[in-house]
């Protein structure tokens, strides 16, 4: 297990906020956060993920990909894994809840 001490978290719930431009919003609060002299890791937790477009999961599997990301943990949280962009969870560490 890696340790992360992060400066801050971001909640975001994507039940209400499943479009593409809703996850470039998220991106650009990402990248403000990470760009304020006080911060040097953000995590976004992304709950009910299963309800992004295949659209924001591209989106999403790019930013992840790039090197700006580096110091930006991404936690998925969904309850149907079948719904998630498929080469997203191939990049990302899978754990489930007891």
């Amino acid at each position: 297990m890696t340790t992360f001490v992060c400066d801050q978290i971001i909640d975001f719930e994507a039940t209400n906020g499943y479009e593409s431009q809703d996850i470039e919003t998220l991106i650009i609060q990402v990248g403000v956060l990470l760009a304020s002299p006080d911060s040097s890791r953000v995590v976004v937790l992304l709950r009910n993920a299963h309800y992004l477009t295949s659209r924001a999961f591209s989106i999403l599997y790019d930013y992840i990909r790039s090197p700006i990301s580096a110091r930006c943990i991404f936690v998925l949280v969904s309850t149907d894994k079948s719904k998630i962009f498929p080469p997203l969870l191939n990049l990302v560490q899978h754990q489930q809840a007891a």
